[in-house]
C-alpha cells in the first residue's frame, strides 16, 4: 500500500475535528484537511496558538473555513464545554482525529484527580468521541481515528492495572506512556464491536502508530535535548511530521476504508494494516477498561450528568 499526501480526496461538505493540531503531525493533519476544502476545527489549548495556526492554514490553502475551538482533554470540564459548542452549532461530523497526547510527563493528578497523561491520552478522548457519536453517525460516513504508539507493545512485559492506574506508586513515565496508548487500542476495538451490535454501520473507527517521529512530546518529556549527540543521531532514524502524518490521514479520508469496510484496525506506516500486541486483543480487557472509564466519567462529571448510553 502506497499512500501520498496526493491521495487525499477532495473534501469539500466534510467536517473534521484534529486535535492537539498546532505542531507536529496534528496542524499536518489540520493542514491536509484544510488543503481538500474540509472544514477544519483546530482544537487545542492555547487560543493564542490555535489562532496563529488557523490564520497560516488559511492563507496558505486559501481555506477560509477553518477555525479554532478551545478543547482541553485533560480536564472534562473543557471536553464537556467543546462538545456542547459542536453540538449546537454542527449538524453532523465526518472527521475526528484523536490526535492530541503526552508523552513521560511527571507524575500529577489533573483537577478532576485522574493521573495527567492518562486523562489527556484516554479518558478525555473517551469522553470526547462518545459525546460526539450522535454527530458522527449523522454523516454518511463518520470517520474516527485514535493516534496510538508501537510502545503500546511494551504493555506485553508490564501489563496493566487500570483500577490502580492513578497511583502515584505505580508510576513511571515510560511505561505509563505505553499503558495510555495500549488504552487508544483496546477503546477502538471495544467501540467497533458495541456499534457492530447496535446495527451502526457508517462509523469507522480504527487506530495507528504514526511512526518515529521527533516531534516536541520526545523534548518536552526530557527524551531529547535540542542539539545534543543524540538528538543529531536520532535524525537518521525518525521520519519527517509529513510522512508520520500520511497513515491517520489515510484512515481519516481514503475512500478505500469505506470500500473494504475497514474497521477496528490498527495501522501501521505507511497506511498498512498491523498487528497489535495480545494485551491490546483481549476483549476482557477492552471490556474492563470501557468499564473503569465510564466509572470514572461518571463519579468525575461536572454535575453527575454523564449519558452512559451513546451508542
Amino acid at each position: 500500500m502506497t499512500f501520498s499526501l496526493n491521495d487525499i480526496p477532495d473534501l469539500s461538505g466534510k467536517t473534521a475535528i484534529v486535535t492537539g493540531s498546532t505542531a507536529g503531525i496534528g496542524k499536518v493533519c489540520a493542514f491536509e484537511l484544510a488543503r481538500k476544502n474540509c472544514y477544519v476545527i483546530v482544537a487545542c489549548r492555547n487560543q493564542t496558538k490555535g489562532d496563529a495556526v488557523v490564520k497560516e492554514i488559511q492563507e496558505q490553502t486559501g481555506n477560509k473555513r477553518v477555525e479554532c475551538i478551545i478543547l482541553d482533554l485533560s480536564s472534562l470540564a473543557s471536553v464537556k464545554k467543546f462538545s456542547e459548542t459542536i453540538l449546537t452549532t454542527f449538524d453532523k461530523i465526518d472527521i475526528l482525529l484523536n490526535n492530541a497526547g503526552l508523552l513521560d510527563v511527571p507524575f500529577q493528578l489533573t483537577e478532576d484527580g485522574i493521573e495527567t497523561m492518562f486523562a489527556t491520552n484516554h479518558v478525555g478522548p473517551f469522553y470526547l468521541t462518545l459525546e460526539l457519536l450522535p454527530l458522527l453517525i449523522k454523516s454518511n460516513a463518520g470517520r474516527i481515528v485514535n493516534v496510538a504508539s508501537m510502545l503500546h507493545a511494551m504493555t506485553t512485559l508490564t501489563g496493566v492495572d487500570f483500577e490502580k492506574i492513578s497511583d502515584e506508586k505505580n508510576y513511571n513515565g515510560k511505561t505509563h506512556y505505553a499503558k495510555t496508548k495500549v488504552a487508544n487500542i483496546l477503546f477502538t476495538y471495544e467501540l467497533t464491536r458495541r456499534l457492530k451490535e447496535k446495527g451502526i454501520n457508517n462509523v469507522y473507527v480504527n487506530c495507528n502508530h504514526p511512526g518515529a517521529i521527533k516531534t516536541d512530546p520526545y523534548y518536552q518529556g526530557g527524551l531529547l535535548k535540542k542539539g545534543s549527540f543524540i538528538d543529531s543521531i536520532t535524525n537518521l532514524y525518525f521520519i519527517s511530521v509529513e510522512k508520520g502524518a500520511l497513515t491517520q490521514l489515510y484512515l481519516a479520508t481514503s475512500p478505500d476504508i469505506e470500500q473494504k469496510d475497514i474497521k477496528g484496525q490498527y495501522y501501521v506506516p505507511i497506511a498498512k494494516c498491523g498487528s497489535s500486541n495480545g494485551f491490546s486483543k483481549s476483549k476482557e480487557n477492552a471490556t474492563k477498561l470501557w468499564n473503569i472509564t465510564e466509572n470514572i466519567l461518571k463519579e468525575k462529571i461536572p454535575g453527575g450528568n454523564y449519558v452512559e448510553d451513546r451508542i
